[in-house]
């Protein structure tokens, strides 16, 4: 959850600022995890209740944490939107999720990584510069730092009439 937190502050708290077609973005920064951490999670909770989940499927979920997969998943929402909106949308998505891996590959997973260039090279790429669990630190501050933000920029907008 922390994680969870920290990757949507990273859109949010600097969108209070601007303002416009943040919800993209914050979505953006959660459709990795949410696909690839949530989904799996369901599926494990299914088969632990006795349901015939392969774990093919559980595992087939990982790829929405790497890049290309997430540049079609985000294709696919957009389309889902009204013509008008589908490229500011599918921009948004995908500046969201380059946060979301850009902040996740600042993280030390003991080698492990993410597969950024997949297909194309399977090695896997960290710069260790936090411990993957880190954001458990940040996520309170970083989450009142954002509601003050967004309380701010409604304040003012409500002020500004």
């Amino acid at each position: 959850m922390a994680d969870l937190v920290t990757h949507l502050a990273t859109a949010l708290l600097p969108g209070a600022l601007v303002g416009r077609r943040i919800a993209a973005v914050a979505l953006g920064t959660a459709l990795p995890d949410l696909g690839a951490r949530v989904a799996p999670m369901a599926l494990e909770a299914l088969q632990q209740r006795g349901l015939p989940v392969p774990d093919g499927l559980i595992l087939a979920f990982g790829v929405l944490h790497e890049p290309l997969p997430l540049v079609l998943l985000c294709a696919v929402l957009a389309g889902a939107f009204a013509p008008g909106v589908r490229v500011p949308t599918l921009l948004g998505l995908w500046l969201g999720c380059g946060i979301h891996l850009a902040l996740d590959v600042t993280q030390d997973h003991h080698g492990q990584g993410y597969f950024l260039l997949a297909p194309f090279h399977l090695g896997r790429y960290e710069l260790g510069w936090i411990g993957s669990e880190a954001t458990v630190d940040w996520a309170p501050g970083l989450a009142i730092a954002t509601a003050a933000a967004w309380l701010a920029r409604w304040a003012w907008l409500r002020k500004r009439g």
